[in-house]
């Protein structure tokens, strides 16, 4: 399918709506009941795993069930130490953060992945299901939670998308992405004011909606305090012994690695248990170092996405990815 101006180029989610009306439009000229019609939303540069059909078509057997969302994979054999960072990302630490959420019913869309039962969101949610919101998946989230819908989660099958390889390519990303969390503030009243979402589901709403601001805050306090280290090191640590000093910075050093350690070690089994490509010794050692450290790299997406939301600037910031993998 492909579109022409003046209708192109107006957003992700206008696009999966436009291609939904063609779904809708096939299933009724076919004389398909929606209830029997699966729609996927996969990246054109992601793969499905070996098992994916066979377990989506297991879970979609059952009438009741109506939306789920995959685990993200990134695609293995990695060019660089981003493309891993990404991986870790997905793979493990969103991967344990949608488990959690599976037993508060808060279980988030990705980009990549989703699948749901056409005619209860055409029922509940109407033709158009998508916002304009630059976080498309969650802000489709948030509006099925509100009409009681709950999205579960697969942990035994994934999608594998295509990590990107450029740091810059990387910030454009995630600015996009916290803008678009950003953009779903808007619907903060419905869900204060909702009586079908649980107490539970409302906190993990607010906590999501506001990572943003809680990441800029982090962000400027590390920095601070590490500027504050880097010049003022000889008058808070000049009347130490030497073996004080020592001690306190290795256990700084350690503070500042501990989830990097935490999350490297669950990334390791993770990656033993499915049976993926292993890292090279060198890589994992070096494994805390990149984890802790990953986020400080996004504090200029996350003043690029606030620059932007703040003069309405919604435009879609593109993120070209490289050749499509076979």
């Amino acid at each position: 399918m492909r579109r022409y101006t003046p209708n192109a180029h107006t957003g992700k989610g206008d696009v999966l709506n436009f291609a939904l009306d063609y779904i809708c439009q096939s299933a009724i000229r076919q004389q398909v009941p929606f209830e029997k019609v699966i729609v996927g939303v996969v990246d054109a540069d992601a793969q499905l795993a070996d098992n994916a059909l066979q377990r989506l078509n297991a879970y979609f057997s059952s009438p009741r069930t109506n939306i789920t969302q995959m685990r993200v994979k990134m695609y293995p054999h990695f060019k660089n130490w981003l493309q891993i960072l990404q991986d870790i990302e997905f793979f493990s630490i969103n991967h344990m953060a949608q488990i959690m959420r599976m037993y508060t019913k808060t279980v988030g869309l990705s980009g990549n992945g989703q699948f749901f039962r056409l005619a209860p969101i055409i029922d509940k949610i109407g033709a158009h299901p998508w916002g304009n919101a630059l976080l498309d998946d969650y802000e489709l989230t948030i509006k099925m939670m509100l009409k009681k819908l709950h999205v579960d989660y697969m942990t035994d099958t994934y999608v594998y998308p295509e990590a990107l390889t450029s740091p810059k390519r990387f910030i454009r990303q995630r600015s996009r992405w916290v803008q678009g969390d950003l953009n779903c503030l808007k619907y903060l009243p419905q869900i204060i004011k909702s009586r079908i979402l649980s107490r539970t589901q409302k906190l993990g709403i607010y906590y999501f909606l506001f990572q943003p601001w809680l990441n800029f805050l982090a962000d400027v306090a590390i920095i601070i305090l590490t500027t504050i280290t880097l010049t003022h090191w000889h008058d808070l640590y000049g009347h130490l012994t030497l073996m004080t000093f020592s001690l306190m910075m290795v256990g700084l050093i350690a503070f500042s690695l501990f989830w990097g350690i935490i999350f490297g070690i669950f990334y390791y089994h993770d990656l033993v248990v499915y049976h993926e490509p292993p890292l090279k010794k060198h890589q994992l050692a070096l494994l805390p170092l990149g984890i802790s450290y990953m986020y400080v790299i996004l504090f200029f997406s996350i003043i690029m996405a606030y620059w932007r939301w703040s003069f309405r600037q919604n435009s879609w910031i593109k993120t070209e990815h490289g050749k499509n993998v076979s």
